[in-house]
């Protein structure tokens, strides 16, 4: 019997998959830089974290229908490589601006670059693979994604110990740059004019204005729509962690950077666990129950953070913390990798970019109406525990509501897959 693997992880998948762990590092040396100058020494607060993330978050929200509709026009190879260069200028230019509302700008435009490359992978994975190993092609890239995660904020935290933000910023230029070196021998991934039809629940027939084809494909699904939906609930619950955690770990666990990354690499460690779960389970098992599961374990972030406010003894909080990252971080990974999964199985392949840049555009809303209302409520309407705490049961809620919409939906696209696993 053959494995999974061989078919699945082929050169052009493994570039990819390569060029975006090396940007993907450099990214994290430029974040963590960037709390370092503006939190962590600058002494900022909520609200200045709130603003990192808000600076990231604007850009994407208008660019990804126009970043969708360019990987549906062009080859997406070079829409990949200009996309790296772009940003490599763009944070070139961010180790000469001292500036607080400077970094700000240039965050925004390296967001704004950058952009392109979430569309442009989902639309290029069903051309390297065939449907029946999407899951584990999104899966292998999931679990680099996982490895950067967990070892990049540490070793983001330890450079920065020994040199200063804007010279560690130069690692993350030389990242961009050899990225688009790796990405320049990919093959053209160019979309052709046969492309396969739309599948199960996506739509048929192609309507005729140019929103009406995309809202079209999303309304006509009901997968599609549970999935945009439940990913804006918990991309938007979650986010409230990503604001307070640097000020709630800085004062709450008197953590500086190095804490700070070690906590966020468990998400990355659980992540890569979720990741190697789904890459070698030998059986079909729904999209939905896993993105069901994901959700479940991601309360345990939360969860571990209300704990934290009830524990006065250091190393206990720090345990519980860490756990609570880890398994939170291995729900992330049967989310992410499922939701990839259902987004390129469920689109016609003609509009795939504009369906993928459409669901960027709502997790980048969901982010942005977090980073905006986290400062607002916490702490001046609700303490950070009380936060914590609604959160974690507004994601059960969320599990028992995406279970009560899919129960009855997909059965044919999963018969089918599970046919076709089966084959194979």
């Amino acid at each position: 019997m053959t494995t999974k693997s061989s078919p699945t992880i082929t050169r052009p998948l493994v570039i990819i998959g390569i060029a975006e762990s090396i940007s993907g590092i450099g990214n994290w040396i430029t974040m963590m830089a960037v709390l370092v100058i503006i939190v962590f020494h600058g002494g900022g607060s909520t609200a200045a974290s709130a603003g990192i993330l808000l600076a990231g978050l604007l850009p994407v929200l208008v660019i990804s229908p126009l970043a969708g509709w360019l990987c549906d026009r062009f080859d997406l190879k070079r829409l990949m490589i200009v996309s790296e260069c772009a940003s490599a200028i763009t944070i070139l230019t961010m180790t000469f601006v001292t500036s607080t509302s400077g970094i700000y700008a240039l965050l925004a435009l390296s967001a704004m670059t950058g952009s392109i490359m979430t569309p442009a992978r989902g639309a290029a994975l069903p051309k390297l693979v065939s449907d029946a190993k999407l899951i584990h092609a999104n899966a292998f890239l999931q679990q680099l994604g996982g490895i950067i995660k967990m070892g990049a904020p540490v070793l983001a935290g330890a450079l920065l110990a020994f040199m200063s933000p804007r010279v560690a910023m130069l690692l993350d230029v030389a990242s961009f740059l050899l990225s688009a070196a790796l990405l320049s021998t990919l093959p053209r991934l160019r979309q052709s004019a046969s492309a396969r039809p739309a599948i199960a629940n996506a739509p048929v027939s192609e309507p005729k204005s140019h929103r009406e084809r995309v809202a079209g494909i999303i309304f006509s699904s009901r997968e599609l729509q549970t999935l945009f939906a439940s990913v804006f609930v918990v991309i938007l619950v979650a986010m409230g962690f990503d604001v307070l955690a640097p000020v709630f770990f800085r004062d709450k666990l008197g953590a500086g950077e190095e804490t700070f990354g070690l906590l966020v690499g468990m998400v990355g460690i659980g992540t890569v666990a979720g990741s190697t779960m789904l890459m070698s389970r030998s059986r079909f098992v729904t999209w939905w129950r896993d993105i069901i599961t994901g959700i479940l374990m991601l309360s345990a972030i939360p969860l571990a953070m209300v704990s934290v406010t009830f524990v006065s003894h250091h190393a206990i909080s720090l345990v519980a913390a860490a756990a609570g990252c880890l398994l939170g971080g291995f729900g992330s990974g049967l989310i992410n990798v499922q939701a990839a999964t259902l987004l390129q199985l469920l689109s016609p392949a003609a509009y795939l970019g504009r369906v993928v840049g459409a669901y960027q555009g709502i997790l980048a809303s969901a982010q942005l109406v977090g980073a905006i209302a986290t400062p607002l409520i916490v702490p001046a309407v609700i303490s950070a525990r009380s936060y914590f705490g609604m959160a974690a049961a507004a994601l059960f809620v969320l599990s028992v509501a995406v279970w009560l919409a899919t129960r009855r939906t997909g059965t044919g696209l999963e018969e089918d897959m599970a046919h076709d696993e089966a084959r194979s």
